[in-house]
């Protein structure tokens, strides 16, 4: 009798802990897709910490194209508020490379990046690129993975804080 108990509760906790791992491994390549059709979060930058390169390439030929060709590379918070010190929900990380013969302030740049974002509830990376200008930056959503697979859509980029060494930047997410 005791044996049969023994193997009883053996056979139980194998199918608890089957039941367990499936749920763990379910919910870690199945996301909580995000279905809405906005999200706004806050890029932070800080000119006096090592997240902006500058350095990343050199200018063409500053005689006869300005800064066409500088490449920078950056990395920066995101944030649920305006203020640096609010929530932190993940990261910005991308480069942009200047493409106008102009340069400041008809500045043109390329920018690829990619969002890290983690708010508890959607959990994921968004992939964007476009034309970033002093007047209008407008990036398309080109892609996703986690929460955001498969998405499309737009990005509005707005200043909102300018006081060097730190400014801050809207970022208003549109999903199509």
């Amino acid at each position: 009798m005791k044996r049969i108990n023994q193997v009883a509760m053996a056979v139980f906790v194998v199918v608890v802990l089957s039941g367990l791992s499936k749920n763990v491994t379910s919910a870690a390549s199945s996301p909580f897709l995000f279905t809405g059709s906005h999200l706004e979060y806050y890029a932070q930058l800080d000119v006096r910490l090592p997240g902006v390169s500058t350095a990343f390439l050199p200018p063409i030929n500053t005689t006869l194209s300005a800064r066409f060709g500088a490449g920078t590379i950056f990395g920066l918070n995101i944030t649920e508020e305006v203020s640096p010190s609010s929530k932190l929900l993940g990261s910005l990380r991308g480069y942009t490379i200047e493409t106008s013969y102009l340069g400041y302030p008809d500045s043109w740049l390329l920018e690829v990046a990619f969002v890290e974002y983690n708010d508890g509830q959607y959990n994921g990376t968004l992939q964007l690129q476009g034309l970033a200008q002093e007047s209008l930056t407008e990036l398309g959503i080109t892609g996703g993975s986690g929460s955001f697979r498969g998405a499309k859509g737009y990005l509005v980029v707005t200043l909102v804080v300018n006081s060097l060494p730190t400014r801050t930047f809207r970022h208003d997410l549109t999903f199509l």
